[in-house]
């Protein structure tokens, strides 16, 4: 088989430990075996995400989450502001009008996301009592800053949903520090385990609504199941929770900070390489993401072609949605990516611009990608 890298924004280059558990025998998720992984995974989640509130996992994809999320902390009516910075603000806006909130969507200009000037400023002539908005959006590889909008949120008594889903397991989350009231996030991205569950986490002392329950989404009994899953409702996904729980072991090994670290490092010599061939990227530099890199395609360059090169060499990268298809492409470096990873890519990034005519300086890419890695002593 040849060797592949799977370069994209999720799902993310899974660790074979990891793999390799998920084909264990399946326990029965009532035994008491099965509770001790599920309660041991949720303690390390709590950590992961900065809180000693409550967290849900449950069977499903980061959409689930989105859905989970909102239900238990929109009301019917109630006013809410999205923060928008690219396509996937959308699902925050859909799941929030569907339960009836009165929804107001602000977006920035492409390549910048909010902070606390910017929701300072909207929540004062609003008078919103919920700010939903995504730690990273992957469509343009643009980062809020979500401790300061959460912050500055508080002060208004606004609550504050974040969708972490490109974001948790590779950029620090404080949710009880920050006041960020409820988080969530898939599987299949910075935690780098395969497609499957959706996670919610709750701030400590924040209660969730139970007014929206459907017979799926339903905090009440999901509470009780995450408690002891001899309580179940919804039946666990055995084998992906076993996934979970080693890759979590693996991440608290690793050390939160350090784990970071890697994630801005990476990020910085991704971004720095890309630059040196003369390629626009698309987040602005207060606004760039850890676990994304977006940049616009080069004159002349066609995506279709551009991935095919690409494809080609091994190396797999994303391209742009919305109004940026045909546009953009997206490298992701999440989860169990690493700078040997990340110089193959641009090495295969720089072979492939130049079969498709662009004027490229082979080997500026890696350099200055490798200056950033030397620099940090990678």
């Amino acid at each position: 088989m040849a060797r592949f890298l799977l370069m994209i924004p999720g799902p993310s280059i899974v660790d074979p430990e990891t793999l390799l558990d998920m084909a264990k025998p399946t326990l029965s998720h009532v035994s008491a075996e099965f509770d001790q992984i599920h309660r041991e995974t949720l303690t390390a989640l709590k950590k992961v995400f900065g809180t000693d509130g409550d967290v849900v996992v449950i069977p499903g994809s980061g959409t689930a989450a989105i859905e989970l999320a909102v239900r238990t902390s929109i009301k019917v009516g109630e006013k809410v502001l999205v923060l928008k910075a690219g396509y996937f603000a959308d699902y925050l806006t859909d799941a929030a009008r569907r339960l009836g909130a009165e929804v107001t969507v602000v977006q920035s200009p492409t390549g910048r996301g909010f902070g606390s000037e910017e929701v300072e400023k909207l929540l004062k002539e609003g008078g919103y009592s919920a700010v939903l908005l995504q730690h990273v959006e992957t469509s343009t590889s643009v980062a809020n800053h979500v401790k300061d909008v959460a912050r500055k949120a508080k002060e208004f008594g606004a609550k504050v949903v974040v969708d972490g889903i490109a974001s948790i397991g590779g950029m620090e989350m404080k949710m009880d520090e920050w006041g960020v009231d409820v988080c969530l996030t898939g599987s299949q991205k910075a935690l780098a385990v395969p497609p499957g569950l959706a996670i919610v986490a709750y701030r400590k002392g924040f209660t969730p609504l139970t007014e929206n329950e459907t017979l799926y989404f339903n905090i009440s009994k999901l509470m009780k199941e995450m408690e002891s899953t001899r309580n179940y409702y919804i039946t666990p996904a055995v084998n992906m929770v076993y996934a979970l729980n080693t890759s979590l072991k693996k991440i608290l090994g690793e050390g939160l900070e350090a784990r970071y670290r890697r994630h801005e490092v990476l990020a910085r010599a991704v971004q720095k390489g890309i630059e040196a061939l003369g390629i626009k990227l698309v987040a602005e530099e207060p606004f760039r993401a850890h676990t994304v890199t977006a940049a616009y395609l080069p004159d002349g360059v066609e995506w279709a072609k551009f991935y095919s090169e690409m494809k080609a060499r091994g190396v797999e990268i994303a391209g742009g949605l919305g109004e940026l298809r045909g546009k953009i492409f997206r490298v992701g470096h999440m989860g169990e990516a690493t700078a040997n990873d990340v110089v193959a890519t641009l090495a295969s990034l720089e072979r492939s611009l130049a079969k498709l005519g662009y004027k490229v300086e082979l080997g500026s890419a890696v350099r200055a990608a490798q200056e950033v890695l030397h620099s940090y002593g990678m």
